[in-house]
């Protein structure tokens, strides 16, 4: 028996839409604090494990929430995280911040 995944793995192209086509979206970099601090999405809060209990107070379990990362690994286990707290609408960037920057400079 196969256990669904309580996140979603989506392409930087989907991610995209996502950020279209909802107005509330919460976006988190999960990279390192330099790493953030040289390129970042506009609407990205840089997000620490510590931090977490914070953001999960203050957000509805229902908003959308985006997380992306070097490379789409950290995402997934910040995502898990999320969804463990309840958060039904979770998403991770596959691919991590590049292809995701690339893909929003595009459109």
């Amino acid at each position: 028996m196969t256990v669904a995944q309580p996140y979603r793995c989506i392409s930087a192209d989907e991610a995209v839409a996502l950020l279209a086509s909802e107005e509330n979206v919460s976006v988190f970099d999960v990279r390192d604090l330099t790493s953030y601090r040289l390129g970042h999405l506009a609407e990205a809060a840089h997000l620490t494990e510590d931090r977490l209990p914070a953001w999960f107070r203050r957000l509805a379990r229902d908003q959308p929430v985006l997380i992306y990362c070097y490379k789409g690994h950290a995402s997934r286990t910040y995502a898990q995280m999320f969804s463990d707290f309840h958060f039904t609408r979770v998403f991770s960037v596959d691919g991590g911040y590049e292809p995701l920057a690339a893909a929003l400079a595009a459109a």
